[in-house]
């Protein structure tokens, strides 16, 4: 009996604690924009987040495996003679004319409609183009194919990061978006490995179909159990599910025996005071207040597609172009691919340790000028190539996803945020459009130096830019880094 009133005291307990916070969950600041944000901020890390983190992750894996197929293929279909030079060229722009317009697709449904709509209908989307695309009768049928894949994944980038960022509290809110980016970024070692396994066995037709089964699979459980961003309902005055969510969050936390406190009315008066909530449309991203984090953001995302995609798509064409076969520089790619999760878990240990200003600089000036050491290596050094092309990809990788996963979301109000980063990644989408043709000029030319020359004064640039026009976001909640452009 004694057993049984301990457990029906405890009970108890909990139940008053939930009383207690449904009561505070009553008042009308409680349940505002800024009562909704203050709440989720003050959260412990729980299996909520952890949750959001495995969805959004899988669906940017699917990002990477798309990404990093496309180079593999193009070299085997370039090697067979069922495609040339100049298709391939059009293979690659057209997959980052999908992005852009993708991206910016992403931007109006996230910010209209909610993050999880967006995060399922672009999914579905490039799902769909895999599976066609694998059947394609010719290269144009699979560049047609190929646009659509960009369009759905170029979308749900942007939405997937921009969505966990809203989750996490403002101290660990960098490292969890580095979770995510090495997520993602595990998918392009793994996209290396399949090509270097099923394209000699099975074709580049295989590799569409796994890369269209795992969309499904990620489709699949976003379905069942991605929530939608309570910061975004309660931005669109969804004041009673953005409740519903958080009190659902706060209940489970409770059960569990953690301490939830509701936050204090004046804590929240003095942030509604300080960050007002209205609906902004395009035009707020070029105001006065705005132009320079927009600027900044498309400056990162430009550099970014154009080191990225010179590292990771074109190492095996420029192998083949150095006299290596295609199986050979399958191989070498995915070795030196090996060093994209070591970058990026790497980033995640140290990334709340330094601004973000500072951080991003001084590893993107490294990115830059260690494409050019690596290509000054003669191509009978295969093992120096290796070793530092491991090392490069560490490094680009390292910064990209500083750049784009962690600060890209955190400079855009929530009503705009996704459209933000949308619109920066769609501009930067646009180096991918234009730079196959630059490349594909000085390989033709045999000068693999002029490729990483270009990417170096790309990269300077961003460097220069980001150190004028970004702005610190390290440490704060999203609603204090917004609080001065509102």
């Amino acid at each position: 009996m004694e057993g049984k009133g301990e457990d029906m005291s405890a009970d108890s307990q909990i139940n008053a604690r939930i009383d207690g916070v449904d009561q505070a969950c009553s008042s009308g600041l409680q349940c505002s924009y800024h009562g909704i944000a203050a709440r989720l901020d003050r959260l412990p890390i729980s299996d909520m987040q952890k949750k959001m983190l495995f969805l959004l992750g899988g669906v940017v894996f699917c990002d990477s495996i798309d990404m990093n197929i496309g180079g593999p293929v193009i070299a085997q279909l370039l090697a067979s003679g069922w495609s040339d030079s100049g298709l391939n060229a059009l293979f690659v722009s057209t997959t980052m004319a999908g992005y852009f317009f993708g991206s910016l697709l992403a931007g109006t449904i996230a910010d209209a409609l909610g993050r999880r709509k967006s995060i399922l209908f672009l999914t579905a989307l490039f799902c769909g183009g895999c599976f066609v695309g694998a059947f394609a009768p010719d290269m144009c049928f699979l560049i047609v194919c190929r646009f659509v894949m960009g369009l759905g994944l170029g979308g749900a980038y942007p939405a997937a990061y921009s969505a966990l960022s809203e989750f996490t509290p403002p101290k660990v809110r960098g490292k969890w978006q580095a979770y995510v980016g090495l997520l993602a970024n595990s998918g392009t070692p793994v996209a290396a490995f399949i090509s270097m396994v099923l394209l000699p066995i099975v074709g580049w037709r295989a590799v569409f179909i796994f890369a269209g089964i795992l969309a499904l699979i990620a489709l699949i459980l976003c379905v069942r159990y991605l929530d939608e961003s309570p910061r975004w309902l309660a931005s669109k005055q969804r004041f009673d599910e953005a409740g519903a969510l958080l009190d659902r969050y706060e209940q489970r936390l409770i059960a569990k025996g953690v301490q939830i406190h509701p936050v204090a009315d004046e804590i929240i008066e003095q942030a509604a005071s300080k960050h007002e909530v209205k609906q902004l449309g395009w035009r707020f991203l070029f105001s006065k207040k705005m132009l320079g984090r927009t600027l900044t953001g498309v400056a990162l995302m430009f550099a970014m597609n154009v080191c990225v995609y010179t590292v990771v798509t074109w190492t095996p064409t420029i192998f083949v172009s150095r006299g290596f076969d295609v199986t050979y520089s399958v191989a070498m790619t995915a070795v030196m691919q090996c060093g994209i999760p070591c970058g990026v878990f790497l980033m995640s240990l140290i990334v709340e340790k330094f601004k973000r200003k500072p951080f991003i600089c001084v590893t993107l000036t490294i990115v830059g000028f260690a494409g050019l050491i690596w290509s000054q290596i003669p191509a009978d050094q295969t093992v120096l190539i290796m070793v530092v092309g491991f090392l490069l990809c560490m490094c680009t990788y390292c910064w990209s996803v500083a750049a784009s996963a962690v600060y890209l979301p955190e400079p855009f109000p929530t009503q705009c945020r996704t459209r933000g980063t949308g619109f920066c990644n769609a501009i930067g989408r646009i180096a991918g459009v234009i730079s196959p043709y630059w490349i594909a000029f000085f390989i033709a030319q045999g000068n693999v130096t002029g490729v990483y020359l270009v990417s170096a004064g790309i990269a300077v640039a961003a460097v220069v830019i980001t150190a004028i026009f970004g702005y610190e976001t390290h440490g704060k909640t999203l609603e204090e880094i917004n609080a001065g452009v509102l």
